[in-house]
């Protein structure tokens, strides 16, 4: 698993998230699609391509998409 290939799964994941706009130190929670369902959606993500059950305050402490991808990575 590849922090590139998370930050494009997460593209692809959130509505209205232009591909190769996010980098590492995107602070995902400030994005404008950023959402109730984008979260959901992200959680779906991450259970079906890396098979871990992130939680909603996992979401809430990670601040950046690297945070977060640590995150994931530790889990699976």
């Amino acid at each position: 698993m590849s922090l590139e290939k998370f930050i494009e799964e997460f593209e692809e994941a959130v509505e209205d998230i232009e591909p190769g706009s996010l980098t590492v130190a995107t602070k995902y929670r400030e994005l404008e699609a950023w959402d109730s369902l984008a979260v959901l959606t992200v959680i779906a993500m991450v259970d079906a391509e890396y098979d871990v059950r992130l939680k909603a305050d996992t979401l809430k402490n990670c601040e950046t998409l690297e945070a977060l991808f640590a995150q994931v990575s530790e889990s699976s």
